[in-house]
This record gives C-alpha cells, structure tokens and sequence, in this order.
C-alpha cells in the first residue's frame, strides 16, 4: 500500500515539474515559433469602432492583416500588399504590450 502511494505522489511531482518547466519555456520564448519574442507576430496598431469592436492591423511574419475583432470572434478584413507592408514594417513600432503572449495573457485575466 505504501509504495504504490509513493509511486503516485513521485509521478504527481513529476508532472507538476514537467508543467512548471513547460510554463517556463512558453514565458521565455512566447511559445511559438518565429512568435512575438523573435519578430513573428504582434499588433501594430488598433482602432476601437464600437463599443467590443475594434480594427487591428497585426503584423505576421512579414506580412499585414487588418483584422476585425468582435465578441463572436476576428475576421480577416484584408491582407496588404508588400508595399503597403513595407510602409508600416518600415515606420510603426509595436504597440507595448501588443505581442500575441500579452494579448493572450490579458484574455485569460479578463475570464477568471
């Protein structure tokens, strides 16, 4: 009885070391590849137009998405051109705060 215990509360552990190292790898690299640590996805600019609507221009890779964001879900609005890209590639900074882990992040908070 006793060993079988211990056996559980040794795999137990080894699972909640496992998850921590897990965490800890996603809050360091951003938790995808070519993610928003390395350049691959962030919000360049968003523009609320109504009250849970807003327009965002997200950068992916890159390429630029303007994005519709509403409470039933994000729509593709349109992809710019490589022109149009390179224009805002070239001038607009991230918006602090914007990379898809914080985004993420303030989604989780909003629900609990």
């Amino acid at each position: 009885m006793i060993p079988e215990l211990l056996g559980m509360l040794a795999g137990v552990t080894a699972i909640l070391v496992l998850a921590y190292f897990a965490a800890r790898l996603v809050g360091t690299y951003g938790g995808i590849p070519g993610g928003p640590r390395t350049g691959g996805l962030c919000v360049l600019r968003q523009i609320p137009v109504g009250r849970a609507e807003r327009l965002a221009l997200v950068r992916v890779n890159q390429k630029c998405l303007l994005l519709g964001v509403a409470q039933g879900g994000v729509t593709v609005l349109c992809e710019l051109s490589e022109e149009e890209s390179a224009k805002w590639l070239e001038t607009a900074e991230p918006v602090p705060g914007s990379d898809f882990l914080s985004a993420l992040r303030r989604s989780v908070e909003r629900k609990k």
